[in-house]
C-alpha cells in the first residue's frame, strides 16, 4: 500500500501545485484554456501517436480490452440512466448525465499520469483505447437515450452528426494515423520522431497542472445528492463494472486487465463539463468534476491495493 502511495503522490501535488499557481495568480486562469488546448490538440495527439505507431497492430488495437472496458462501462451507463430516469424521478437530461459522468474516465491526464508510472508504455495504448470506446460509444449513447426519450425527434440525426464530428478530432486522427503507420510498417525520420516524443512527455504534467487550476473557479453550488450519486458511480461502480466484466469474459494480458480497471476508477473527463453546459448541466457536472478528482486520490489507490490483493500488479509495486 506504501508503495502505490509513493507512486500516486506525485501525481496529486502536481495538480495542487496548478491549483496553487492560480490561486495565487502566479498563473493567470485566463491562461489554462489554450493549455488544455495545447495537450488535447497537440501533445497527447503526439504520445497516442508514437505509441500506436511504434508497436504492431495486433498490440496496439486490443480488442480484448476494448470488449471488456466497452461492456464494463455500457452496462453501468444504461442501468445508471434507468435507475436515475426510473428509480430517482430525475428528467431525462440529468439522467443521460448521471450515465455519462459514471462512466467517462479521465484516462488521458490522471490515468496516463498514474498507470504510466506503474505500467510504463502500455498505459499510453490504454489510453486511446479507453478514449476510442468514450467519443464513439458511450458519449453518443448517453446524448441518444435522452434524445430517444425524449420524443422531440431528431436523435439519429444528432448522434451521426456528433459522431462525424468526433472522427475530425485530433485524438481519434492521430490514433488512427498511428495504425496505419504501424500497419505499413513505417517510421517517422529520427529528427521528426524525437519531435514528437518531446511534445508527447509533455502531455501529462501540463495536462495534471491543467486539472489542479481548473479547480480554483469551480462552484460547488449544487443538489449534493445527483453530486453524490454521479461521484460515488464514478469513483467505485464504474471500476467494479469493468472488474466484472474482466471476470466474465474470457482472459487476456494481464497488464491490460489491470490497466481497464484502474481507468475505471478515474475521475470523469473535463469534457463531461464541456459536453454538459451544451444541455444545461453543468450545475450538475462541474462540482461533481471537483469532488470527485479531490477523493480519487483515495480511490485510485483503495484499486490499487486490491489489484495488488489479486496479484495484478507488477512485483515491483
Amino acid at each position: 500500500m506504501l508503495q502505490t502511495l509513493l507512486l500516486t503522490t506525485p501525481v496529486f501535488i502536481l495538480m495542487a501545485i496548478g491549483y496553487l499557481a492560480v490561486r495565487a495568480d502566479w498563473v493567470n486562469a485566463s491562461a489554462l484554456p489554450s493549455l488544455g488546448s495545447y495537450v488535447v490538440k497537440l501533445a497527447l495527439p503526439a504520445l497516442l501517436f508514437q505509441s500506436m505507431a511504434s508497436r504492431p497492430v495486433s498490440e496496439s488495437l486490443d480488442l480484448d480490452y476494448l470488449r471488456v472496458y466497452a461492456l464494463g462501462s455500457l452496462v453501468l451507463l444504461v442501468s445508471t440512466f434507468v435507475f436515475s430516469w426510473r428509480g430517482r424521478g430525475l428528467d431525462l437530461w440529468p439522467s443521460a448525465f448521471q450515465g455519462l459522468g459514471s462512466t467517462l474516465a479521465n484516462s488521458a491526464f490522471i490515468g496516463l499520469a498514474v498507470a504510466g508510472k506503474i505500467f510504463g508504455s502500455a498505459a499510453a495504448v490504454a489510453v486511446a483505447l479507453t478514449m476510442l470506446v468514450d467519443l464513439l460509444l458511450l458519449i453518443p449513447l448517453g446524448l441518444l437515450l435522452a434524445d430517444l426519450f425524449s420524443g422531440r425527434g431528431g436523435a439519429l440525426k444528432n448522434t451521426l452528426s456528433m459522431l462525424g464530428r468526433t472522427l475530425t478530432n485530433p485524438l481519434v486522427l492521430a490514433i488512427a494515423a498511428g495504425l496505419l503507420m504501424s500497419l505499413a510498417e513505417l517510421r517517422l525520420p529520427e529528427a521528426l520522431d524525437q519531435v514528437v516524443g518531446m511534445m508527447g512527455r509533455s502531455a501529462p504534467a501540463v495536462a495534471l497542472f491543467v486539472i489542479g487550476g481548473s479547480l480554483v473557479n469551480t462552484s460547488l453550488k449544487g443538489q449534493m445528492t445527483d453530486i453524490g450519486q454521479m461521484t460515488l458511480f464514478k469513483l467505485l461502480l464504474h471500476p467494479a463494472a469493468v472488474a466484472l466484466a474482466v471476470w466474465l469474459l474470457p482472459p487476456f494480458d494481464p497488464v491490460m486487465q489491470a490497466i481497464a480497471i484502474l481507468m475505471a476508477a478515474m475521475p470523469m473527463a473535463s469534457v463531461l463539463s464541456l459536453i454538459s453546459q451544451r444541455y444545461g448541466q453543468s450545475a450538475l457536472c462541474s462540482p461533481a468534476l471537483v469532488v470527485a478528482t479531490a477523493l480519487s486520490f483515495l480511490s485510485i489507490n483503495l484499486v490499487l491495493w486490491l489489484l495488488g490483493l489479486a496479484g495484478m500488479l507488477p512485483l515491483s509495486v
